[in-house]
């Protein structure tokens, strides 16, 4: 199944990150960020949509660090 897991900087910004998504009316879930990807924010939000992601980084609307698509048992960087 593939999905998208989105990673902060900080825990602020995950938090910041939540909060707008939320307001947003978008399905997302806050999770720890997996350990193939730890180079930043423990907290990280997965996305099963892909139109919730264009939409997040067409309207630059939080602030990440990376955006990463999960398909099978890999993560590959798209932002």
């Amino acid at each position: 199944m593939k999905y998208y897991i989105i990673v902060f900087k900080n825990t602020l910004d995950a938090m910041n990150g939540e909060k707008v998504l939320k307001e947003k009316n978008m399905i997302f879930k806050m999770m720890p960020t997996p350990t193939a990807i730890t180079q930043s924010c423990g907290i990280c939000i997965r996305i099963e949509e892909k139109k919730y992601i264009d939409e997040i980084i067409s309207r630059d609307s939080i602030r990440y660090k990376h955006i990463y698509e999960k398909e099978q048992n890999e993560f590959k960087e798209i932002i």
